[in-house]
């Protein structure tokens, strides 16, 4: 699992990266089928803590990676709703929040793309109560490092952060996306390692959207590959 995180990240030591592990509840591990080698995994801390009165539940991702040739597969995606789901349902009256820090626009897409009610977003301010419950729980996990005002988390000296060229924001992306730009604009310290704090709500609707999501991808890959016009080589097919 360290050799995988550090492969894509600068300034984390194997010491730093097993003090954060012993205090997570479970992980999840990405393997493949083939040599059954770990290609992937995210750790989770699950909560239960009282803000203004009334107990709030959810959980909350750590270290979160998968090795390129596997990204966009969605396989450790399905694997951590499974999970939250799970745990959702030992409290089925009750919201459920998924807790996430982000220093790359890619971990903040995955949840802002795929749940609904996700704070902070470029749409709408955070309502008063989320930002009570955001603001209880990082900082009291990040005392000190935790910029309430500005819900980013800023670590003094060097911090851990993606290596140059891994998720890199490039104008493009940020021109053509809502969300990237938001986040470039909300987090402008990602490449030094700060966090955006965030926080999402989990339904019990979620995963079969996820499913239903990856099936429809599947399906339009499949059908402009079934599309290529015949008599020419994939190479000379113009877009």
């Amino acid at each position: 699992m360290y050799e995988i995180l550090s492969k894509y990240y600068e300034h984390v030591t194997e010491a730093q990266f097993l003090s954060d592990l012993s205090r997570k509840n479970a992980v999840i591990l990405m393997r493949d089928t083939s040599k059954n080698r770990i290609q992937g995994f995210s750790t989770i801390l699950d909560i239960r803590m009282k803000v203004e009165g009334r107990t709030v539940i959810g959980a909350f991702s750590g270290d979160t990676i998968v090795e390129r040739a596997y990204w966009g597969q969605g396989t450790l995606g399905k694997a951590f709703l499974a999970y939250m789901l799970k745990q959702k349902l030992k409290n089925p009256f009750k919201t459920f929040y998924w807790f996430l820090i982000s220093k790359g626009y890619k971990t903040y897409l995955l949840m802002a793309n795929n749940c609904p009610t996700h704070y902070p977003r470029h749409e709408k301010p955070t309502p008063a109560h989320v930002k009570a419950i955001m603001d209880r729980f990082y900082s009291e996990l990040y005392p000190g490092n935790y910029d309430a005002g500005e819900g980013v988390i800023a670590f003094n000296g060097p911090a851990c952060h993606l290596k140059t060229g891994v998720a890199a924001i490039e104008r493009g992306l940020a021109d053509a996306n809502p969300r990237i730009a938001y986040f470039a604009e909300k987090n402008p310290g990602w490449h030094k390692g700060n966090e955006l704090a965030c926080i999402a709500t989990i339904t019990f609707a979620m995963p079969f959207a996820y499913q239903l999501k990856c099936l429809v991808k599947a399906l339009r890959a499949s059908r402009a590959l079934r599309w290529t016009p015949i008599g020419l080589k994939s190479s000379e097919v113009k877009s």
